[in-house]
């Protein structure tokens, strides 16, 4: 079947190009889509940086929308039945592992806040991090995703002392919400009083690295304490470097975000469904832009907001 989607067809520019939407086997489903989120994987895609193959090609992997087909082996949703995926393209029609959606409510019409994959990864990052009684938190990063690990941090998790690193001063207040036990600029004169204090001691449990950069980077590794866990929530383009003898002399254990990581990925797909309807996440409320598929000016704006974060950008979704 062939099917409307949304390509990079050259650099920074989009197009809407047909893309060949498969017959599902047995374990898998086609869904009809109703919204992508745009991930800031997308963003990169968009400029050309860890392209899949020469231009044009097809981006998108936070699908949500309507069963409108199913494989032969597929039990957990029916035909008409609202899901989520952790996959899916920008594109009109998804076939997708039956393993990789959630059900969402009958009643669901807000599609934008249906976008659920990113969440997902966080759960992951949390559960693979094995938070025990009373860790020492540092999160260095509060854009969408470490807005949604603080949530996870705060509501969800054993933490005691979170403490959060933030560039941005409306992201600060952002965070401030979630009454995580301090927040600062980690360039202020009392945030790098805060950041030489965790040093002094030793270092943090754990520190979650969002800040999407090599300075992020560097400064999270800074303060992991010996033993400690060092957890690399960023998608990082590009070579990075550290101190094996620091890492290695200092028994520090190392966590990548990639769904690839985690064994048990799958379950945390309809787990994670479970933790919003208790209030713990909401994802929902971080989407501030969105766009129709096939409005070219209006998506082609939206993917330049997620590059330069203005206009109070924190999360797009494409809207089918």
């Amino acid at each position: 079947m062939l099917a409307n989607g949304v390509f990079v067809t050259e650099h920074m520019k989009l197009g809407i190009m047909q893309h060949d939407v498969p017959e599902p086997l047995a374990n898998e489903l086609v869904i009809k889509t109703k919204a992508c989120g745009l991930c800031c994987w997308d963003s990169w895609l968009y400029r050309g940086v860890n392209a899949p193959g020469p231009m044009p090609y097809i981006i998108g992997h936070e699908a949500s929308g309507i069963v409108e087909k199913i494989g032969s082996e597929v039990t957990n949703v029916k035909v008409g039945d609202k899901v989520y995926c952790a996959g899916g393209y920008m594109c009109e029609y998804n076939t997708v592992p039956a393993n990789c959606v959630s059900r969402l409510p009958d009643d669901t019409t807000d599609w934008a806040r249906a976008v659920l994959e990113p969440n997902c990864c966080v759960v992951s990052l949390l559960y693979k991090t094995n938070i025990e009684a009373g860790d020492h938190i540092v999160l260095v990063g509060a854009g969408y995703m470490g807005q949604l690990a603080l949530m996870g941090l705060t509501r969800g998790s054993q933490a005691g002392r979170i403490t959060v690193f933030e560039l941005r001063e409306d992201r600060r207040k952002m965070a401030e919400e979630y009454k995580p036990c301090e927040v600062y600029d980690p360039e202020s004169e009392e945030g790098k009083k805060v950041i030489e204090e965790i040093q002094k001691k030793g270092g943090a449990d754990i520190v979650i690295d969002f800040g999407a950069s090599t300075t992020g980077f560097k400064l999270a590794d800074s303060m992991t304490k010996q033993a400690g866990k060092l957890v690399i929530g960023s998608f990082h383009r590009g070579e990075m470097t550290f101190d094996g003898t620091k890492w290695h002399l200092g028994g520090i254990t190392v966590y990548n975000l990639s769904p690839g990581g985690n064994a048990h990925y799958s379950e945390i797909i309809p787990r994670t469904y479970e933790l919003i309807k208790k209030g713990v996440y909401e994802p929902g409320k971080f989407v501030t832009h969105t766009a129709k598929y096939n409005d070219l000016e209006q998506m082609e704006t939206m993917f330049l907001r997620s590059i330069d974060k203005e206009d109070g950008y924190i999360k797009g979704v494409v809207m089918f």
